[in-house]
């Protein structure tokens, strides 16, 4: 398998799909971890420690806050952003709800270019407040709910999001190299994303997504930066195993069966509270998946894939946007990957 899998991820190097690559691929209780590749189109080769731009998989952590919140009687998934922003009473954005922001059936639209429309980060909430419902029902995936859903973690924690997530997910499962924002050391070590015609730089250890950077690198949608070891934790937290207690001592097997229910059934995108369902056929989880398995990707070329009922799970941290925003050749790289990982 490993031999099969590396094979494929060098040919992707080669083919000028990312720089280079930190993967993990547990099966019960054999788990294989290793990094190949560049930090960018440099001399420094990708290891276990390299930082990685998570993009979206950012809002994995801001989900697992929102359970233990739940957990702790400070949330209810039926509660609405206006009982936690007064200020949004009058508007429709106050009427969404904890449960909807999590499912991706807030109405709310997918993006919209807040980093263009207001000058600061205050600036962009009152741009969210504001913010008409799209047209069309159901399942869209909005960056911008996650945007709203970390601002009421921080009204209800009274601290600020890297905090929240700190204290709440990441410090509790020792992910001592999870971080918003990487200072000193730690820039030392990650791995480049796009030149960015907007800043006029190449991206080294600023988030990739112009909004959250715009939030000062701090968001519920993206801006977290992780390494393979520590998503592994991440993984192995999410595989409840009988005789623990609590998943790698942060929320409970209930929670974790409440996380990864299946909300959306009846549309064309399943999803559970924060994590992705997978689908028949999936473009990103591939085939030998089963069907209760769940979980989530980033713009940037990340992934993490987590099967319950095979104890296993996949993790994939690339570069991808470092040649490209195109889309085509990463999801070819997450299903193949996964089915050489999981067949």
């Amino acid at each position: 398998m490993k031999e099969k899998v590396e094979t494929f991820l060098k040919d992707s190097i080669k083919n000028k799909v990312f720089t280079g690559v930190s993967y993990a691929i547990r099966k019960g209780d054999m788990l294989t971890v290793n990094s190949i590749g560049r930090l960018g189109e440099t001399d420094q080769f990708v290891n276990n420690d390299t930082l990685f731009d998570i993009a979206s998989c950012t809002k994995i952590f801001v989900s697992l806050a929102c359970m233990r919140l739940m957990e702790e009687g400070k949330l209810a998934l039926t509660d609405t952003v206006e009982l936690y922003l007064p200020s949004w009473k009058d508007s429709q954005t106050g009427k969404i709800t904890i449960f909807q922001l999590l499912t991706h059936t807030s109405m709310l639209p997918a993006h919209i270019p807040l980093y263009e429309m207001s000058k600061d980060r205050e600036g962009a909430f009152e741009v969210l407040k504001h913010i008409l419902p799209r047209k069309s029902s159901g399942v869209e995936y909005s960056c911008l709910g996650f945007i709203i859903l970390g601002r009421v973690l921080e009204e209800i924690t009274k601290l600020p999001l890297e905090e929240v997530i700190s204290s709440y997910v990441t410090r509790p499962l020792g992910m001592s190299n999870t971080m918003y924002c990487p200072k000193g050391e730690d820039r030392n070590n990650i791995m480049p994303t796009e030149y960015c015609q907007w800043r006029k730089r190449r991206l080294i250890g600023e988030v990739h997504d112009e909004n959250a950077y715009h939030m000062g690198g701090v968001s519920g949608n993206a801006g977290i930066f992780s390494n393979i070891t520590d998503m592994c934790r991440m993984a192995d937290a999410m595989l409840w195993k009988e005789g623990e207690d609590q998943a790698g001592g942060l929320v409970t097997k209930n929670t974790i069966s409440i996380m990864t229910r299946n909300y959306t059934g009846k549309c064309e995108e399943n999803r559970g509270l924060g994590w992705c369902i997978k689908n028949i056929p999936d473009m990103t989880a591939g085939e030998y998946f089963s069907d209760s398995s769940f979980g989530h990707t980033g713009y940037t070329g990340t992934s993490i894939w987590i099967d319950p009922v095979k104890d296993s799970y996949a993790i994939l941290l690339t570069n991808r946007v470092y040649y490209s925003r195109e889309v085509e050749k990463i999801r070819h790289v997450r299903q193949v990957f996964h089915n050489l990982a999981m067949s």
